[in-house]
């Protein structure tokens, strides 16, 4: 970060702002969605060249455990049976989706915009990649392997890719609220209509994802707004003893002269 830059930024002006694209008024709960964002556009855009570091070993991570997820769901679906389904055919697929962005996001010179779409590229996949995980019979294949499937099924590998989206990709906070949504609704949504003939013993499992499906957006959300704001806090106060620092040589080569 250039500190010439940041010294002809008054400090009245690093202070942030509501997004009113995002912060429809008298709108409570989609204020929690909203991020915060600095008056000035140039100190906006020096908070996000000096987030990128963060935000791409944040991407890397994301992108580590998603390879560990589908390549585990991988090995214990080929070792447990060996009767090919739509499921088991796509963690491979996904593995290997996985370490091409992970490849990708680790080159050096990587810049904010290329990473914003590797984020939305893993985000679309990580969609993909647990709606698969979910029980529906084009998933499992045949009417055996969909009636030894539960309700249940799926939960756990949405619930981490709902933490991945909020906690460690750098995407949009409304848009890590709609993958979360999405997600759950679409578990929902096969579990409805998957499982005709048991639909009176369904409210229990459904109640209990219901449940947990809404735990984790609202950790999801909490985590992630904390996060947000720490970061800003700390950008602001390394400007402003940047700022101070330069103030001073500048006062005392005036003394000096």
């Amino acid at each position: 970060m250039n500190g010439r830059n940041m010294e002809g930024m008054p400090v009245e002006r690093a202070k942030t702002r509501r997004r009113k694209s995002h912060c429809p008024a008298g709108a409570r709960l989609g204020a929690v969605a909203c991020e915060d964002e600095f008056n000035s556009q140039e100190l906006e855009a020096l908070f996000q060249n000096y987030n990128l570091k963060l935000e791409q070993t944040a991407t890397l991570k994301a992108l580590a455990v998603l390879i560990v997820a589908a390549s585990s769901l991988s090995l214990v679906e080929l070792l447990s049976s060996p009767r090919l389904t739509l499921s088991k055919g796509s963690y491979p697929v996904h593995c290997v989706v996985f370490l091409s962005l992970f490849i990708v996001t680790n080159v050096k010179y990587l810049q904010v915009t290329q990473l914003q779409q590797i984020a939305k590229l893993a985000l679309l996949f990580s969609f993909t990649f647990a709606l698969l995980c979910c029980p529906f019979p084009l998933a499992l294949g045949t009417s055996e392997l969909m009636s030894a499937a539960a309700p249940e099924q799926g939960v756990w590998q949405l619930m981490l890719v709902t933490l991945v989206a909020y906690v460690l990709l750098p995407v949009r906070t409304l848009l890590a609220v709609l993958f979360g949504v999405m997600l759950a609704t679409s578990h929902f949504i096969v579990i409805a209509t998957s499982f005709t003939g048991r639909k009176q013993k369904l409210w229990r499992p459904l109640v209990a994802n219901a449940v947990l499906f809404t735990s984790v957006n609202l950790s999801g959300v909490f985590v992630r707004i904390l996060t947000e704001r720490t970061q800003r806090k700390v950008f602001l106060q390394a400007r402003n003893c940047i700022e101070e620092r330069l103030r001073l040589e500048d006062e005392n080569e005036k003394q000096v002269n």
